[in-house]
């Protein structure tokens, strides 16, 4: 089941599509971040009617589970996704924020007007110090890099994880260093791109155990020649026009290799550099000489 309110990939997997509102059509909450000196609830709402034939999952659930019959039936005690988040925030009526109310539709119109919900003072906190967290922790020796091989690094830009990917103008936002658009790239030391006889715009096969991609390459002098690294966002086989068939997703390259923690250990993932004999150049906002100087060789 997919309730994305867009054709993702996983929606073209799905047996059944459930498109959500979007989230100008939504309500919502959310939680601030641990740490946080004070408790905060922030509150979400719709700014427009929804625009097409969609519905709320959390109305879909709680219609389901009503209707299924049964013990399920009988513990659903929303009827829907606003008596959900009422009976959430109920507690707080008289919780020491910065407004109350005697009752919780009241209480309902203060949230929605002042977006949200806060304490108006700290509470008082006591630190007792741990001398164990001054001692010093074992460090790992770093993976050794087999013959030919680069690490990689993959992050994140304005992209995110690419679920905005078929919003144009966030296509069209330059990465902050790079000032790249429209596309994936991968950046390379100048002294490794000058031993593997490539330049600016050329595209590079980068290949690992789990599989291979292609990407134009950026030369970054700010990076380690030893490292290559890679932005995550692109690389859509669906969601629509504006990002299907653009770029490549790091992700690809990622084996299934996890570390102590039981995390994957992307840390020690190494590639092979392939030059293809192909260019592509990048949209980028900067000029051809770059912040570094010429390097488009």
């Amino acid at each position: 089941v997919s309730f994305s309110s867009f054709p993702d990939e996983t929606a073209l997997l799905s047996d059944w599509v459930l498109p959500d509102h979007t989230g100008l059509e939504s309500f919502g909450y959310q939680r601030v971040l641990a740490g946080s000196d004070r408790p905060a609830l922030s509150a979400l709402q719709p700014v427009v009617a929804p625009l097409y034939n969609t519905r709320a999952t959390a109305d879909v659930l709680i219609a389901a589970a009503r209707t299924r019959g049964g013990a399920l039936s009988a513990a659903m005690v929303y009827q829907d996704e606003v008596d959900f988040i009422q009976q959430k925030i109920l507690p707080y009526i008289n919780a020491g924020g910065f407004y109350t109310a005697p009752e919780i539709l009241t209480f309902w119109s203060s949230w929605l007007q002042y977006g949200g919900w806060w304490k108006a003072a700290a509470e008082p906190v006591s630190l007792d110090f741990n001398p164990a967290l001054g001692a010093p922790l074992p460090v790992a020796a770093p993976p050794a890099l087999e013959g030919g091989k680069y690490h990689i690094v993959a992050f994140a830009t304005q992209m995110g994880d690419g679920s905005g990917a078929n919003r144009p103008w966030l296509q069209e936002t330059p990465d902050p260093t790079t000032t790249v658009m429209w596309n994936s790239w991968i950046e390379i030391h100048p002294d490794t791109a000058a031993k593997l006889g490539l330049h600016d715009d050329d595209v590079v096969r980068v290949s690992s155990a789990a599989g291979e991609l292609e990407a134009s390459v950026y030369l970054f002098p700010a990076i380690r020649p030893d490292t290559v690294a890679m932005p995550f966002g692109q690389g859509h086989s669906a969601l629509g026009r504006f990002a299907e068939g653009r770029g490549a997703n790091p992700a690809a390259l990622f084996e299934l290799t996890v570390n102590e923690a039981g995390d994957l250990a992307l840390g020690d993932l190494q590639v092979t550099l392939t030059p293809t004999g192909k260019r592509r150049p990048l949209a980028r906002l900067e000029s051809r000489e770059g912040v570094y100087g010429d390097h488009a060789g």
